[in-house]
């Protein structure tokens, strides 16, 4: 699979708008990129949804290229869309850093739609960019998303003095708590009420950032940072 830095742009064939469909769950970021994507010249404005609970049926009735989305990955299951969606629609995901891990995780699914990966600070041009080369085929990066793939884990970071504090999400604090238990990844998965999947996406995202090849050094190195509650 091939990730590519949000460096160039690559034009449809044809001059083709672009169909988007957007999703946020707050009405002044819906307004923002509906007004984002209404002012582009490349870009059609299909339809816009207010949260996740109409989204399937948005999909299916207005048919989009792309879906831009603003959302917290905090649980991957709420990032899934319908199996068939990631045939058809291509996904561009706006995300707090603390989630670039999850989302990067996410993008790597075999059936995931998910093409693009932007932090929520990502300027008009940058978004434009983005959906143009997701609807082209490409996967796109962010270039801070590509520098915090390319950036080993226990590295200093330009955003922060201690980025294992600031990229553990809540639910990956949860589940490194729940390993530090003891707990397996199908008791985890009961616990939280989530899929085994997930579990094992959000594990190898916690070692990742811990630096950590096994369950056991994760805690070691849980414990030692402070994040493991004992």
């Amino acid at each position: 699979m091939l990730y590519s830095p949000l460096i160039c742009r690559q034009e449809l064939p044809g001059n083709t708008l672009i169909k988007v469909l957007v999703c946020a769950n707050s009405r002044v970021e819906l307004a923002r990129l509906e007004a984002l994507v209404n002012s582009a010249r490349s870009l059609e404005l299909v339809g816009s949804s207010l949260g996740r609970a109409d989204l399937s049926q948005q999909l299916a009735d207005t048919q989009p290229d792309v879906l831009l989305e603003l959302s917290v990955l905090d649980d991957l299951e709420e990032s899934r869309l319908p199996d068939w969606v990631a045939k058809t629609v291509a996904q561009v995901v706006l995300v707090p850093e603390p989630e670039f891990s999850v989302a990067l995780a996410a993008i790597r699914a075999a059936d995931s739609a998910l093409r693009g990966v932007l932090p929520t600070g990502a300027s008009a041009r940058e978004i434009q960019t983005a959906i143009e080369g997701a609807a082209a085929g490409l996967f796109v990066l962010h270039p801070d998303v590509w520098e915090h793939l390319v950036t080993p884990s226990g590295a200093p970071s330009r955003a922060s003095s201690d980025p294992v504090l600031q990229q553990l999400s809540p639910r990956e604090s949860e589940i490194l708590n729940l390993l530090a238990a003891g707990l397996g990844n199908k008791e985890i998965a009961w616990r939280l009420k989530i899929s085994e999947h997930t579990v094992k996406f959000h594990v190898t995202s916690i070692f990742n950032k811990l630096n950590a090849s096994s369950r056991a050094e994760a805690v070691t190195v849980g414990v030692r940072r402070g994040l493991i509650i004992l």
